[in-house]
């Protein structure tokens, strides 16, 4: 019988693992960053879930757009 080896306990699966928590701490620093912008512009919260479903680039331009709203 072949014994595969767990992806967590190989070195490409730890680089995945680490690259996947790298995007989401990226991503819910975007998401806090909108969502205090908006606060700020006294606008409507855009809820974290539909936030979430959002590409790390739409969050990005989001909070571009937030940011130059904020420097006027």
């Amino acid at each position: 019988m072949i014994q595969l080896t767990p992806i967590d306990q190989t070195v490409v699966g730890q680089e995945l693992i680490q690259m996947g928590e790298e995007r989401g701490m990226e991503k819910g620093e975007l998401i806090g960053n909108i969502q205090m912008a908006q606060r700020f512009l006294r606008r409507r919260i855009t809820t974290k879930k539909k936030l979430l479903q959002k590409s790390t680039d739409e969050l990005r331009a989001m909070l571009r757009k937030l940011e130059s709203a904020l420097s006027v």
